[in-house]
C-alpha cells in the first residue's frame, strides 16, 4: 500500500510558516543560530541536486548564502 503525499499548504506559506518556527524556537531558547546552521549544513549535504550529495564546500555555500539569512533572519546570518 503506497500513500500519497499531500502538501500541506498551497506556494510559499509552508515554507513562511517553517521560517516562523524556527526564529520562534530560537526566540524560546530551545535553539541557538549555531544549533540552526549546523542542521542546515547536514541537511544541505544531503540535497541530491546534481546526481550526488552536495561537496561541503557546495552545501555550505548554500547554507552560508541561501539558507541561514532565510532562517535565521539578515541580521542572525
Amino acid at each position: 500500500m503506497s500513500e500519497k503525499l499531500t502538501p500541506l499548504a498551497h506556494g510559499q506559506i509552508d515554507v513562511l510558516i517553517l521560517q516562523a518556527l524556527v526564529r520562534k524556537l530560537i526566540a524560546k531558547g530551545v535553539l541557538t543560530p549555531d544549533d540552526v546552521r549546523a542542521m542546515l549544513l547536514e541537511a544541505a549535504r544531503n540535497l541530491d541536486l546534481v546526481g550526488s550529495e552536495l561537496t561541503p564546500q557546495a552545501a555550505g555555500v548554500i547554507v552560508q548564502e541561501d539558507l541561514a539569512p532565510a532562517f535565521l533572519g539578515a541580521d542572525r546570518a
